[in-house]
């Protein structure tokens, strides 16, 4: 009898560690305010995104930079400042560069079919681990699949956001 009840108790166990829940793909649209460290500098700025690998960003702080917007499209960005506009391959910009980082981080996980691993689960979020751009990165996920949190610890970056 003994047995069985411990036979019965660890399958239960092995039953809900291997259950381990993700959450749902990253909405599609979304606003929110991003505040950016990057080494000793911070910034702040407005993300958008329309659909998925569509990222604007506006930012807001530091005055020297308020205003000037970047769109990330396909391979394609735009940076738009003071009336002037260019458009030059995203590729062209450097790799350490947090909008193209999240960009890639968010079209990650829009993807379900896309190859994420969860390590944890606490108050209803979780924290995911993985490469955007050949630069390992950790980023929080809420229920709703929103990013909450990236930080890619090899450059010195942490983006919070607060979604709108």
């Amino acid at each position: 009898m003994r047995r069985t009840i411990l036979f019965v108790v660890i399958f239960l166990f092995i039953l809900t560690a291997c259950g381990q829940a993700a959450p749902p793909p990253a909405p599609a649209q979304f606003t929110s305010q991003a505040q950016v460290t990057f080494g000793e500098d911070e910034f702040a700025a407005k993300v958008a995104q329309s659909r998925p690998g569509v990222l604007e960003v506006t930012f807001t702080a530091p005055a020297e930079i308020a205003g000037m917007e970047l769109l990330l499209q396909g391979t394609t960005a735009t940076l738009q400042y003071h009336g002037m506009q260019t458009e030059l391959p995203q590729s062209a910009l450097p790799i350490s560069n947090f909008a193209v980082l999240l960009n890639t981080v968010l079209l990650q996980l829009a993807q379900e079919s896309a190859p994420k691993q969860f390590a944890s689960v606490r108050d209803g979020s979780f924290t995911l681990q993985g490469s955007a751009s050949g630069l390992a990165y950790q980023a929080t996920v809420a229920e709703n699949g929103m990013l909450i949190t990236m930080e890619v610890p090899g450059i010195g970056l942490q983006v919070l956001l607060d979604a709108e």
